[in-house]
Order: C-alpha cells, then sequence, then structure tokens
C-alpha cells in the first residue's frame, strides 16, 4: 500500500532562518490565522494531517491550534522558539523539549503530544535521545540532504527500518523527508521552497519516479506558503532571501490541492505520523 504523510510546520513567516539577521515587523501580518481555506480543503479531501507547533506562539494561537485538533489532525511539537538546535546545549534542549510539550498537551488535551520535529532539520544524536528519555515517541527531523548548510546529518545507528521513510528503535520512531536523486545530488522534492518552485507538471512526476521506489512520502509545508496575503519584507532584506520567501506563494494551495487529489486518485493513503506508533 502506497502512504503519504502530510505534515505542516505551525510557525510564522518571520520564524523563517534566512530572515532572522533582518528586522522584520512581526505585527504586520500574520500567515497562521490564514489556515482556515487550508483546513477546509483537507476536510473536502478527508486527509487527516500532522501539525508541528512552535511552542512561543501556542498561546497566542491556541484556539486555532484547538480547532485543528477538533478537525481530526494530529498535533506535534516543533520545539519551544525556531532556532537551530546546534545553538543550543543538550541541558537547554531537555528543558525546551519539556516545557514546549507541556504548553501543548494543557492546550489540546493531557499528554496529547508524541511527536517533533527540529528547526531546520538540525537534529543530532544527543538530542535524538534525548528526546525519547523525555517522553516524545517519534520525531521527523531526518533528510539526506548533506548539500543544504543548515541540515544535520543525523546518526542513526542502532536504528532499524521499519519500512520506507520510517526507522525505528525500541518503541521510538524517526520519519525521513524525502529527497530525489538527480545525478550525484538529493534534491527534496516534498516541500517548502522546493515544493514552491517547482511547476505541477514537475513535482508531479517527480513523486510518481518516487513512489516506484519507495511506498511512503512525507510532505512538509508551513503556513504562510498556504496563503499568498502579502509579507511585510522590508528593503533591506537582499533579493535572493525575498525570493526565497516568496516564490510560488500565490497558486501554491491549488498547486498543492491538485496534487493531493491526483494522489488519492492513484489509490495513496494519507495518514498523520503519529498513526505508524
Amino acid at each position: 500500500m502506497k502512504k503519504a504523510y502530510l505534515t505542516i510546520d505551525l510557525e510564522e513567516w518571520y520564524h523563517l532562518d534566512y530572515l532572522k539577521d533582518y528586522e522584520v515587523d512581526k505585527h504586520k501580518a500574520k500567515t497562521v490565522p490564514e489556515i482556515f481555506t487550508f483546513l477546509d480543503m483537507l476536510d473536502d479531501l478527508g486527509i487527516k494531517a500532522t501539525f508541528f507547533v512552535v511552542g512561543e506562539i501556542a498561546e497566542e494561537y491556541a484556539d486555532i491550534i484547538r480547532e485543528i485538533r477538533d478537525r481530526g489532525h494530529e498535533i506535534g511539537c516543533h520545539g519551544l522558539d525556531h532556532d537551530l538546535l546546534y545553538n543550543k546545549t543538550d541541558e537547554e534542549f531537555r528543558d525546551q523539549i519539556i516545557k514546549a510539550k507541556n504548553i501543548l498537551d494543557r492546550i489540546v488535551g493531557e499528554d496529547t503530544v508524541k511527536g517533533y520535529r527540529a528547526s531546520c532539520f538540525t537534529m543530532n544524536r544527543s538530542k535524538l535521545n534525548l528526546l525519547k528519555e523525555c517522553g516524545y515517541e517519534y520525531d521527523s527531523s531526518y533528510i539526506s540532504f548533506a548539500e543544504h548548510p543548515l541540515y544535520e546529518d543525523l546518526d542513526l545507528s542502532g536504528y532499524v527500518k521499519k519500512e520506507d521513510l520510517i526507522y525505528q528503535n525500541d518503541d521510538f520512531l524517526e520519519f525521513e523527508v524525502p529527497t530525489y536523486q538527480i545525478g550525484k545530488y538529493n534534491i527534496p522534492i516534498s516541500g517548502g521552497g522546493y515544493l514552491r518552485l517547482f511547476p505541477y507538471p514537475v513535482i508531479k512526476q517527480l513523486i510518481k519516479n518516487h513512489f516506484k521506489k519507495q511506498s511512503s512520502f512525507v510532505f512538509y509545508l508551513h503556513p504562510f506558503e498556504l496563503t499568498d496575503i502579502p509579507l511585510p519584507l522590508s528593503s533591506n532584506i537582499p533579493r535572493k532571501d525575498k525570493f526565497r520567501a516568496t516564490v510560488g506563494r500565490k497558486g501554491n494551495l491549488k498547486k498543492l490541492n491538485k496534487l493531493l487529489r491526483f494522489l488519492k486518485n492513484e489509490g495513496v493513503n494519507f495518514k498523520p505520523l503519529g498513526a505508524e506508533l
């Protein structure tokens, strides 16, 4: 059976790492409240997804998070903040993942949060071990894309491959975000700017090619990519970073809808990551 997991990192546009060095007006535009059109689309498609929430914005969007839960989606943790994990000590990380889980559990229900995703996939082995020790049951921070300057090369020694894109150590699971090999490089094809950049026929073909070799697929999205409301990007932000933040936003939700419908028609079964526990 072909399976796909639709995951959303519930963060704001200003959490983007390549915007952190610039002064931005965080209050001028909010993209998380625009998520309802996307949620309605998922209802229409009958798809349940996993939403990894940044803890520092959870109280602000508590009603939205509960609405997401009430629609049958899974709530996971995307850290207390969106800082890169290799800028945190293991002790800081432990304190923050406990605090973030407590915040989210308080919003959505006692001991609800089971999964975690690191900001910019910057997970390493010592912090992965801490996740397991602190009561999380799975992580989705593994991506085989060494060419990217941010992504961490995660050591999964001791894990066994349970099935395509899923690795297991005791009762703890690690989900891999897929890449597609073009020449000697692995290229992410399942989310972020890559999904926005590729035209629909290209991304459709790449995913079809992926499913010829593997039975599972993981999408990753962000609220700012699911709406085309203007972002208040100041003039001091270089053109390259503005391009990275804005390319393909217009029409991306329509493209995603078309892609998800195609996959469902192909018999792909969508489920939240936590359904594998």
